[in-house]
């Protein structure tokens, strides 16, 4: 009759005693230990599920457990585990099989960050509350008012005609009501316009500055912020954004973070960016809003090319949610291929700007 060596904790005192564990008849199992004796029926007794090479603990009913190391002999008197604890077991067994295991763990969190979150967000940001949208922009706005932007220099007389131009750009889109242009100094940031998501729209000083008279480039730039918004672009980057850190937190066991979200969405905005998926779309969407006000989209590729050369071979401003653009030849030659116009064709080009005195660069 074989025999296994345990340890007998009768869950009356914390003492261990040996004990051996045996099998005399089907179904029935006996414990000894220093002269005592008892039997079980197999049934009665819980095994723990086997978990590489740890200890097994055996449930005896009124009489606490025994502890001992698991053996072949155990799947005999015992019922069979089930299949998800056999599978588990050769798993836990097999050093390729975790290591397996473990790129397809980093595989699958790198498919849902580049496809599921985005898939998500996409179907999310169409059903956010308007108020949402305005809670994460204000913050987003007193923060970069706080950082990167002062009080517009420009006149008045200028903003508002500029507003009333972007009034009648944006007339009869699905969003109309969301539109609020407005403008600030950035010395820093330089030439540059940006939406947040619940359609604000940032024009700085010096992209007014930098296409001087030539209007036609900025109402294109709008065109272009316009659909970020429509296409919820800004939500759905905030989203993302705001869901890799939930999603990290479970991850490494750390939500401690999470509990500010609604702090910590606008700052995830403004360092995330727009994704350049998002840029081309938002560029499609202005080349077909300038078409239908009769206008061409050949003034973006102007923009583009006066952006270009102001800043070199630099992003597009200071802050990374507005430096996240495609390369400006890339967006230049589709601006031209949807005004009907070969690539490097001087229409496209822009006109110098008249500058009528010394001014500074930071406005006036």
């Amino acid at each position: 009759m074989n025999a296994l060596d345990a340890i007998w904790y009768d869950g009356r005192s914390s003492r261990g005693r040996p004990a051996t564990l045996s099998q005399p008849a089907p179904q029935t199992l006996r414990v000894d230990s220093e002269g005592e004796s008892m039997e079980f029926a197999a049934a009665e007794l819980t095994l723990s599920p086997r978990l590489g090479r740890t200890v097994r603990v055996l449930r005896l009913p009124g009489e606490g457990q025994l502890q001992l190391a698991d053996s072949p002999l155990l799947d005999q008197w015992l019922p069979t585990p089930s299949r998800i604890e056999g599978w588990a077991d050769w798993l836990e067994r097999r050093r390729s099989a975790a290591i397996g295991a473990g790129i397809a763990t980093v595989l699958g969190v790198v498919l849902f960050f580049e496809f599921a979150l985005p898939w998500m967000a996409n179907r999310l940001a169409p059903v956010m509350p308007r108020a949402m949208e305005r809670t994460i922009s204000d913050q987003a706005m007193a923060l970069l008012d706080h950082t990167q932007l002062q009080p517009s220099k420009l006149p008045a007389e200028r903003r508002l005609a500029l507003q009333l131009v972007f009034k009648d750009l944006t007339r009869g889109l699905p969003r109309e009501l969301d539109y609020r242009l407005s403008f600030r100094d950035a010395p820093e940031l330089g030439p540059n316009a940006f939406a947040l998501p619940d359609g604000h729209v940032v024009v700085t000083d010096q992209l007014v500055q930098l296409v001087g008279e030539h209007e036609d480039e900025l109402v294109a730039v709008l065109a272009h912020e316009a659909g970020h918004h429509e296409h919820r672009h800004g939500m759905r980057q905030a989203l993302q954004s705001s869901a890799v850190v939930v999603v990290a937190g479970f991850l490494f066991g750390d939500l401690s973070g999470t509990g500010s979200l609604s702090v910590s969405i606008p700052v995830l905005l403004l360092e995330s960016g727009f994704s350049r998926d998002h840029e081309r779309e938002a560029d499609r969407f202005a080349f077909g809003l300038l078409d239908k006000h009769r206008r061409s989209p050949a003034d973006f590729a102007r923009a583009m090319r006066r952006l270009s050369a102001h800043y070199g071979e630099r992003d597009f401003g200071a802050i990374s949610y507005l430096s996240t653009h495609p390369p400006s030849a890339e967006r230049v030659e589709a601006a031209e291929r949807a005004a009907g116009l070969a690539p490097g064709d001087p229409a496209a080009m822009p006109a110098p700007v008249e500058r009528k005195g010394k001014k500074s660069s930071s406005g006036g």
